[in-house]
């Protein structure tokens, strides 16, 4: 009997590590959905949050493209951006809701920033976040939304990840407000068909012209420019990644006077989808898949290096 014991209790023990496993690998897919009255529209979004939560978790924004839903774009991101914030447990990941699932489209009785800045306000409440460590990352029409919210709204967020657009030309667009220097990473695929790395006409996956933006140097280099100490720019640090068959290259720029740092990733391969690993579907339109770069992690590295930046150093 003792030997029979001795034999049950180790087996137990597995299968309780093996159920907890596996409740802990789908975890990622748990979702809260939610809604906040702004100006009198009820704006809708999903956030994720980890199985053991920390306390004081940073928050992360994330906005999806034209015709997304938050479903979708935690889809085509594989949950990656969930599951990082499992493995931290200091990481709420939010997926808001476009207004007719479109960002930032003009419209002057919908305020997208008020409604961002209404998300955070109820995660602080709901969750106690560290209001010094928010940060938002953007996809094409969200990577637009994202440039919005930097320049309307810089002191309410850490940093910001833009992937797959430049900065607008439109004249009643992100250019006509005040630019203040911002923590921002910009990653843009050189083959892109959507929007051109030398900027001008930005179409859409059916070939729609949908507006000008700015190449990508001169976007990188609005924020550069913000960067200045005593008027002289920064100069980067530039870093090769390969990856398989995949190539990127990375230039960082950094000014300790100002405690910001302004981050280009230029993938040579990937057309217009969101490069991860785990991502299983993405429109055909879109072009080649890029799964050997994991975009997600990237972003949240470069969150993790601007929070921490104060007792390291921007530039270690």
């Amino acid at each position: 009997m003792k030997c029979i014991k001795n034999l049950v209790w180790p087996m137990l023990f597995l299968v309780l590590c093996i159920s907890t496993t596996n409740a802990q690998l789908g975890h990622e897919k748990n979702i809260i959905k939610d809604s906040i009255l702004v100006d009198g529209i009820w704006r809708v979004f999903e956030y994720h949050v980890p199985q053991f939560p920390s306390n004081n978790s940073r928050l992360v924004l994330v906005f999806h493209d034209n015709n997304m839903t938050p479903k979708v774009i935690q889809e085509v991101t594989g949950f990656e951006f969930n599951k990082l914030a499992d493995k931290t447990a200091s990481t709420i990941v939010v997926y808001p809701q476009g207004y007719k699932n479109v960002w930032n489209h003009g419209q002057k009785n919908v305020d997208d920033v008020g409604f961002a800045k209404s998300i955070v306000q109820r995660m602080e409440r709901r969750y106690h976040i560290d209001r010094k460590n928010v940060f938002a990352v953007g996809y094409f029409n969200g990577g637009s939304m994202c440039y919005k919210l930097a320049q309307a709204a810089p002191d309410a967020f850490k940093g910001f990840a833009v992937i797959g657009t430049n900065m607008s030309l439109s004249s009643n667009g992100s250019r006509s407000l005040a630019s203040k220097p911002v923590s921002i990473i910009i990653i843009n695929d050189i083959a892109d068909t959507i929007t051109p790395d030398n900027g001008n006409k930005v179409s859409s996956l059916n070939k729609i012209a949908i507006g000008k933006v700015k190449s990508t140097n001169e976007t990188l280099n609005h924020w550069i420019n913000l960067l200045g100490n005593n008027g002289a720019a920064p100069k980067p640090i530039v870093t090769s990644i390969e990856k398989s068959n995949s190539q990127a290259i990375r230039y960082d720029y950094s000014s300790e006077e100002k405690n910001k740092m302004v981050s280009l990733l230029k993938i040579m391969k990937g057309g217009y989808s969101f490069p991860n690993p785990n991502t299983k579907k993405w429109p055909q339109l879109g072009g080649e898949m890029e799964k050997q770069i994991n975009i997600p992690e990237i972003v949240i590295n470069f969150f993790y290096k601007i929070q921490y930046q104060d007792r390291q150093g921007l530039g270690k």
